[in-house]
């Protein structure tokens, strides 16, 4: 009979460190799609809100020439 003992150490450490990445990586897709929801606000917003005067960033894109 063998004496030998199975270490499962090293797949642990292996799969600790996959699940770490995964979960940055999720984090970074959750800020990216909060980034574009975002644009996505504001585009709407600028576009419902088109020449209105009184409208801060056409004020502000005036002063600069847009």
């Amino acid at each position: 009979m063998s004496t030998a003992v199975i270490s499962r150490k090293p797949e642990r450490t292996a799969l600790d460190a996959q699940i770490r990445r995964a979960k940055a990586v999720l984090r970074e897709l959750r800020d990216v799609l909060e980034d574009l929801e975002d644009r996505r606000e504001l585009a709407a917003a600028k576009k419902r809100n088109a020449g209105k005067t009184g409208t801060p960033w056409r004020q502000a894109a005036k002063e600069i020439g847009l």
